[in-house]
C-alpha cells in the first residue's frame, strides 16, 4: 500500500496592506492547542479592569480642569492650563489617563464629513528625549505632516498655529520624567519654559497640557510663576493595607471570574496580603502579579487558583530559583522579606 503524505500548510502572503490583526492571528494559529487555550484566558483575563475610588477623583478633577479650560474671558478662551498626574512606577497612570480621557465626553473625538477632528493628541516618551523631538511627534500625532529638517526653534514656532488648524485643545505626554532628563542646565529648562508657554499663550487658540509620570515632573511647574498658577496636581498613591485590602480582593476576584477561575484559595487566605507586598503596594503592579499566577493555572489548565501557581510566578519574574526562603509565596514570615521582587545584587 503506497503511504501518501499530507502536503504542508502554506503560510499566507503579507504585504504592506495587511492589517496587524490578520497578521498576528497567522502568528497565533502557529501555538499549540496548549497556548490557544492559555492565550484565550489571558486575554479575558487582561480585559479586567477594576475601577477604585482615585478613579472618581481623577474623572471629577479632569472634568473641572476641562471646563475652567473652555471658560471664556471676554469672549475668549484665556491662555492654556497644566494638569499633572504623578506616582511611582506601577501605580498606574497610564491606563488611569487614558480612562479618563476617552470617558470625558468633552474631549471626544468629532467626526465631520472631512474625517476626524480629534481635540486630544497623545505621546508617550520612551526615553531621554529632547524638546525637538518631543515637538515633532507632537506635531506628527496631530497629523502634521513632517516634510524637512526642523531646527528646535522652528518646530515649536509652527505648532501653535498647526495646532489651531486641527483644532486640537490638549496635549498629553506620557513618562514626562524623560524630558526632564536632558533638560538639566538653566539654559534647556528656559528652552522648556518658553516652549510650553508659547502653546499655551498663543492668543488664537490656547492649548493645554496633561502631564503623567513620576513625582519629580512636577518640577516643570516651576518653571514659571504662570506655570505653576494654572497647574493642577493628582498624585496617585499606593495601596495601603488592611484598609485597601477589598481593593486587591476585588482584583483577584474580578480577573479569577473573567478568565473562569475559582479564587477561594486566594481569598481566603493571606494570599491578596503577599500579592500587594510582591506588588510593592501599587495599584497597577497588583493586577500584574495577579495575572502573572493566572498565566501559571492557565498552562496548568487548573480550575482554581492557588498559592502554588503564585510560587511558580514569583520564581519566572524574579531570581529567586532556588532560593525557597526569599519567595515570598512559600515562607510564612513572609513579611520580612522585601517588597517587590528578589533580584541578586551583583558584586561590583
Amino acid at each position: 500500500m503506497k503511504r501518501t503524505t499530507k502536503p504542508a500548510e502554506q503560510e499566507p502572503e503579507w504585504d504592506d496592506s495587511t492589517s496587524d490583526d490578520d497578521f498576528l492571528d497567522a502568528i497565533s494559529a502557529r501555538m499549540s492547542e496548549q497556548e490557544k487555550r492559555a492565550k484565550a484566558v489571558l486575554e479575558l483575563a487582561k480585559s479586567v479592569y477594576v475601577p477604585c475610588r482615585r478613579d472618581r477623583v481623577a474623572k471629577s478633577l479632569l472634568s473641572r480642569f476641562v471646563t475652567m479650560m473652555l471658560a471664556k474671558k471676554a469672549g475668549r478662551r484665556d491662555d492654556g492650563r497644566i494638569f499633572f498626574v504623578t506616582g511611582d512606577s506601577g501605580t498606574g497612570k497610564t491606563e488611569l489617563v487614558k480612562r479618563m480621557l476617552a470617558e470625558n465626553k468633552t474631549l471626544a473625538p468629532i467626526q465631520r464629513s472631512y474625517g476626524l477632528i480629534n481635540p486630544v493628541v497623545r505621546h508617550t516618551l520612551m526615553g531621554p528625549a529632547t524638546l525637538k523631538f518631543l515637538g515633532l511627534n507632537i506635531l506628527k500625532q496631530a497629523g502634521y505632516k513632517i516634510t524637512r529638517r526642523y531646527e528646535q526653534g522652528e518646530v515649536w514656532d509652527i505648532m501653535p498655529e498647526q495646532l489651531h488648524l486641527r483644532k486640537v485643545l490638549l496635549i498629553h505626554i506620557d513618562e514626562t520624567q524623560h524630558l526632564l532628563k536632558l533638560t538639566e542646565s538653566d539654559k534647556e529648562r528656559d528652552a522648556v519654559r518658553k516652549a510650553l508657554k508659547g502653546v499655551m499663550n498663543y492668543e488664537p487658540w490656547p492649548v493645554s497640557f496633561l502631564m503623567s509620570g513620576m513625582p519629580g515632573i512636577t518640577a516643570l511647574g516651576k518653571l514659571d510663576r504662570q506655570i505653576e498658577r494654572r497647574s493642577r496636581h493628582l498624585h496617585l498613591p499606593g495601596v495601603t493595607l488592611p484598609g485597601e485590602r477589598i481593593l486587591v480582593l476585588n482584583i483577584v476576584t474580578a480577573m479569577c471570574e473573567a478568565a473562569g477561575l475559582n479564587h477561594g484559595a486566594v481569598t481566603e487566605s493571606d494570599l491578596p496580603d503577599r500579592i500587594a507586598h510582591v506588588a510593592r503596594y501599587q495599584y497597577g503592579r497588583i493586577a500584574q502579579v495577579v495575572l502573572a499566577g493566572i498565566e501559571q493555572a492557565a498552562f496548568r489548565e487548573a480550575s482554581n487558583l492557588t498559592r502554588e501557581h503564585f510560587a511558580h510566578a514569583y520564581i519566572d519574574h524574579s531570581q529567586a530559583r532556588g532560593y525557597d526562603h526569599m519567595n515570598p509565596f512559600l515562607v510564612d514570615d513572609w513579611m520580612s522579606l522585601e517588597p517587590g521582587l528578589f533580584l541578586i545584587e551583583e558584586d561590583e
